[in-house]
């Protein structure tokens, strides 16, 4: 099973081939955004922001697949996107900022342009200053947080990593049997308020993406939709809800072991890949989506999940229920850390994650079974048992 494991990381580590500078001065929004300053005076590389003096700016020219920034006492004088102007509007190139004022130039490029033009307009505030000082410990990780508060409006456990320069996620789950309340129905179509996710995903910026094994309906040969849910079935939730198609290659169930990944595959970008955990799979989903705020410099954590959600509760203290969800476990976890064929899969152990059990303790019940590995089995309650 881990030698499966491998082999599906290595899959897809292919597609996260790209780096993340390490420079630690940075330029803040005023909307509290940051991203790093790759150097000063220097030549401008691909999703870069570099910082220039002006007499050297004038000097050695930028190209015209960027976006430069006069700033003049901390504030945004002017915005010249020479990429916006040459090709998407499709007309000759403004050149450089022609400039005799004090102050200096950000030029940025590709991700870091788009970030620019998001972030700041003429007349907002600047500010130049270094990251915040972070623990790390002796392999240069960032500590995860002793505890997180819950959201509120779920039953649910999450394993959830640092802040860091981690590029994705992969485990290897038993997927658990949900038990329904019968009760809990919807006024409008009678369906059940409850329901049941074993997923991963992460956060960057002010953004959470959600992708993985989601309690779904099913539809037959003939194209009958199933009257209730009875099988999990991929989703991934970033600007919007998305499933796979209701095909019954996609179809998992209760017992099932899948193997799960959710990675960075470039720029603003992340892949979904859930197969059967065996030597040849015969289920086997990716899809690769829009995750806007996954971009070079902005720090990622990554977690998973499993959950008892309730329709229309986000936010909200949970519903009482007697739905459950029991049976899950987590063979194996691992965080990715660099890019491409040269990253390194770490174990989620205990030190690697925050342990959020969520409205309540006493709501889930976590069995230990090789803290190396991250593994672990996981019952989830509505109504906890005595």
């Amino acid at each position: 099973m881990l030698k499966n494991l491998f082999l599906i990381a290595i899959f897809i580590f292919a597609f996260a081939a790209f780096g993340l500078a390490q420079n630690k001065t940075q330029v803040t929004a005023p909307n509290g955004q940051t991203y790093k300053i790759s150097g000063i005076d220097k030549l401008r590389k691909n999703e870069e922001i570099i910082l220039y003096t002006l007499e050297y700016y004038r000097k050695n020219p930028t190209n015209q697949s960027g976006v430069d920034v006069l700033v003049v006492d901390n504030k945004v004088t002017v915005i010249q996107d020479r990429a916006g102007t040459v090709y998407l509007q499709y007309k000759p190139d403004p050149g450089m900022i022609k400039t005799d004022q004090k102050g200096y130039i950000l030029s940025a490029h590709g991700t870091a342009r788009k970030w620019i033009l998001a972030n700041f307009k003429v007349g907002d505030e600047v500010k130049l200053g270094d990251a915040p000082a972070v623990a790390t410990n002796a392999n240069g990780e960032v500590a995860p947080a002793a505890s997180i508060p819950c959201f509120a409006g779920a039953y649910y456990r999450k394993a959830v990593s640092s802040f860091d320069t981690w590029t994705g996620i992969v485990g290897v789950v038993k997927l658990g049997t949900p038990k329904v309340d019968e009760n809990r129905l919807s006024e409008k179509d009678k369906q059940l308020l409850d329901n049941f996710s074993v997923y991963m995903g992460g956060r960057a910026g002010d953004k959470e993406i959600d992708a993985g094994l989601t309690w779904g309906f099913t539809k037959d040969e003939s194209g009958n939709q199933s009257k209730r849910r009875n099988a999990w079935r991929p989703f991934w939730r970033n600007e919007t809800w998305n499933n796979a198609p209701a095909e019954k290659h996609f179809y998992w169930y209760p017992g099932d072991v899948v193997q799960m990944a959710v990675i960075v595959a470039g720029p603003g970008k992340l892949r979904l890949v859930i197969a059967d955990a065996t030597p040849q799979p015969k289920r086997v989903f990716q899809t690769e989506f829009d995750a806007k705020s996954f971009v070079p410099n902005v720090p990622r954590q990554f977690k998973r999940v499993n959950a008892i959600d309730q329709f229309g509760n986000e936010g909200k203290p949970v519903q009482p229920t007697k739905a459950e969800v029991t049976g899950a476990e987590w063979l194996q976890t691992t965080l990715l850390r660099g890019a491409g064929a040269d990253a390194k899969q770490i174990p989620m152990d205990k030190t690697r994650f925050t342990d959020m059990r969520c409205a309540n303790e006493s709501n889930v019940v976590v069995s230990v079974t090789d803290a190396g590995k991250g593994a672990e089995k996981i019952d989830i309650y509505g109504t906890p048992k005595k």
